[in-house]
């Protein structure tokens, strides 16, 4: 890890020679009552590229093309609209400027001022579980059931079955294997929605969309793990840091729910309200508790 300090050192000024004694002040002068003046520190400025929700008080946010705001001395980058060698690219170009990637890794396109920012996809994918169980569990108590479409992800699968036993015990689970395609992925989930299942669930991206749009056409809901990883939290922790100078660069950070960046985004508006404040609930007891093994 490499801890890189941002702020400006400040240099007192002396002087050579022999210093002239002071002059006392004449008799029944006024004491000055004028306070120092103090210069404040610029404020950090901060790049966004990408759909990044990031709040900032204490910093300067520009918002605009990576082209535009690689300048600035920290830029926040969505992983959803550069991908990691062109970013690399813009690091090399502006080696005084400080790059974040948020949500993916920066694996082969290592720089010092460059650092990838992953999530825990193993406890987004069992929160999305839980609520997938928990609104099955709404919609059919007596038999509720859910699917997984897209590709074969094993680990991530276990996780969000895990999830699913958890809030809905023996509970059917169904995997509509398919390409990580919106029309694939759509078939896959109405074929699974024809077998029974109440909830469909998916990875992330045009898979998510393409399985959410046949859910909705059948009446049912639809979760995506992606929906509880939060960028904006992970890029809020990015310019904490570097506002209290510190900067991480040449590694990827794996951000998970004690962070706050694993938590309950965006849902289907299909999934009931209890269900929702049920979700929150199971996403602070892994925060304290910890995660599930991938």
């Amino acid at each position: 890890m490499v801890l890189v300090a941002f702020g400006v050192l400040a240099v007192a000024g002396c002087g050579s020679g022999t210093t002239a004694a002071k002059k006392p002040p004449p008799p029944n002068a006024t004491p000055s009552t004028t306070a120092p003046t103090t210069v404040p520190a610029p404020a950090l400025r901060v790049g966004v590229v990408g759909p990044l929700t990031v709040k900032a008080p204490s910093a300067v946010v520009e918002r605009g093309p990576l082209g535009r705001v690689a300048g600035n001395a920290l830029v926040l980058v969505s992983a959803a609209t550069v991908g990691p060698q062109e970013l690399a690219a813009f690091a090399e170009a502006h080696p005084a400027s400080r790059f974040a990637l948020i949500g993916a890794s920066t694996k082969g396109f290592r720089r010092p001022n460059l650092v990838g920012v992953r999530f825990r996809e193993d406890q987004a994918a069992l929160l999305a579980g839980s609520v997938a169980g928990l609104t099955a569990r709404a919609a059919s108590p007596n038999a509720p059931s859910v699917a997984w479409v897209g590709s074969r992800e094993p680990a991530l699968v276990r996780a969000f079955v895990r999830g699913v036993q958890s809030t809905a015990p023996g509970a059917v689970v169904l995997r509509e294997w398919s390409r990580d395609a919106p029309l694939y992925c759509k078939e896959a989930a109405i074929a699974a929605i024809q077998g029974g299942a109440l909830v469909v669930a998916a990875h992330d991206g045009l898979c998510a969309e393409g399985a959410a749009n046949a859910a909705h056409e059948q009446g049912e809901a639809a979760v995506a793990v992606s929906s509880f990883e939060l960028p904006g939290v992970a890029a809020g922790l990015i310019v904490k840091e570097a506002l209290a100078g510190v900067h991480y660069g040449g590694e990827d950070l794996i951000l998970g729910a004690a962070s706050g960046a694993i938590g309950v985004g965006r849902l289907d508006p299909a999934i009931p309200p209890s269900v929702v404040v049920q979700a929150h609930i199971a996403a602070q007891q892994l925060a304290v508790g910890g995660g599930a093994s991938g």
